[in-house]
């Protein structure tokens, strides 16, 4: 079961209670926001909201120069009338928000609300040593895999006395061992 548009709110609630905007129009916003149902319906809070159609991010950081931005099919704008007038038009368009606020990924309130972004890659989050990793990982499972099917014809061609067979993949298990020796 997702979110409840009653946890949303209460997140809203939560959120205007305990962080200071910027601008008061991002609290009329989120006030607006709060007695609509069916715009509740359709908000999801997610991470990495800009990777999304149609977000809004609200940042709380003093450093943040873009306190808010709203991204509709990659437009994007600093201006909330902007964000409202499309909200209030278009209130069963599915909209993604993100808050950045001190200490939101460890903010039990907000990861009581969070939902899995769908537009984020798989991979999003990687690093090049990750698939440095990653690659390795593969290949010794690949090595394995090979050992152990090379090892089952082995006792295949011993069961059946086939030595021709035993050979084979005899030399081949130790010609796959011996070039793993240099990888190392």
């Amino acid at each position: 079961m997702g979110v409840t548009t009653n946890q949303k709110r209460v997140f809203i609630n939560w959120y205007l209670d305990h962080h200071r905007t910027e601008r008061r129009e991002m609290v009329w916003l989120l006030e607006y926001i709060l007695k609509r149902e069916n715009i509740l319906k359709h908000l999801h809070f997610v991470f990495e909201a800009h990777l999304c159609p149609r977000s809004i991010i609200i940042s709380t950081d003093n450093d943040e120069k873009r306190p808010f931005r709203y991204y509709k099919d990659h437009v994007v704008t600093t201006d909330v009338d902007k964000a409202f007038h499309d909200i209030r038009l278009n209130p069963e368009d599915t909209i993604y928000v993100e808050m950045k606020f001190e200490g939101n990924r460890q903010s039990t309130e907000y990861a009581e609300v969070l939902e899995d972004n769908p537009y984020l890659p798989e991979d999003y989050y990687l690093e090049n040593e990750d698939y440095i990793l990653l690659e390795r990982i593969l290949e010794a499972s690949s090595y394995q895999s090979k050992i152990h099917l090379l090892k089952s014809k082995i006792d295949a061609a011993l069961d059946q006395g086939n030595v021709n067979a035993f050979n084979k993949w005899s030399d081949e298990l130790n010609k796959l061992m011996e070039s793993n020796k240099y990888k190392s």
